[in-house]
């Protein structure tokens, strides 16, 4: 509805009027009263539904406030359920990991002490390094070198010992028998190398399948042969001389 007018009122008349004046504002008053009334009318009428309008929006706003809190309510309920259920899922996984934490620093205490009945070394500071067996089999302990693959191994001995190494010297100044200890077994592989000084008669192990079916033959100061086991033998040939 639209907001309505209200059209001021002539002039009313007065005792001061003449008789003519007056009789004429009154005419002008009087006719001007009935539209004066509906305008008065209508104002009321509108002044009605906007206090109905306005209560109308009070009352829904009021609902709507109420639902909002409420609303808030309900929420702020479900994050202290929430947080409340997030320290109890917390405190669990403390006591799991304090737990897991006795479990490791048991199974810690028992291999070290399962390491100590077995004679094995500690192993701090032992990473990568190989477990061999003791020289005098009294037990194992670590080492920065395997003899059997050390390149400086000498031996003047006649007796090769493959446990030992697979690098020898030999001294043939003077004649040698050689032979050979703790051979492979048939399905390993191995190398060995000799390097022989002198040019004395050496007899080799039988069975060697020579390159050429040639025993070598020595040079004037050193040389060097090369046998390979390849399951149920050896190939032999020569490397270099001098």
């Amino acid at each position: 509805m639209a907001t309505p007018t209200i059209t001021p009122l002539p002039e009313a008349p007065s005792r001061q009027n003449s008789a003519g004046t007056f009789a004429t504002l009154a005419d002008n008053f009087m006719s001007a009263l009935p539209q004066f009334a509906d305008q008065m009318n209508q104002s009321i009428d509108y002044i009605g539904d906007q206090a109905e309008a306005a209560a109308e929006s009070a009352q829904l706003a009021s609902k709507n406030g109420a639902a909002q809190v409420e609303l808030a309510a309900q929420r702020a309920a479900s994050a202290s359920r929430s947080a409340e259920s997030a320290g109890q899922q917390a405190a669990a996984a403390k006591a799991q990991a304090d737990a897991a934490k006795g479990y490791r620093d048991t199974a810690q205490s028992a291999a070290a002490a399962a390491q100590g009945a077995a004679g094995l070394p500690a192993l701090t500071g032992k990473g990568g390094l190989p477990l061999v067996a003791k020289p005098d089999g009294s037990g194992v302990e670590y080492t920065g070198s395997l003899r059997r693959y050390d390149l400086d191994v000498a031996t003047t001995t006649a007796v090769l010992d493959l446990n030992v190494s697979q690098v020898f010297k030999i001294n043939a100044t003077q004649q040698r028998v050689l032979t050979f200890a703790n051979v492979p077994a048939a399905n390993r592989a191995m190398s060995v190398v000799l390097h022989i000084t002198g040019k004395s008669n050496v007899t080799w192990p039988t069975g060697i399948l020579w390159n050429n079916s040639q025993v070598p033959v020595l040079g004037n100061a050193w040389t060097t042969v090369i046998l390979i086991w390849i399951g149920d033998g050896w190939v032999g040939s020569v490397g270099a001389r001098a």
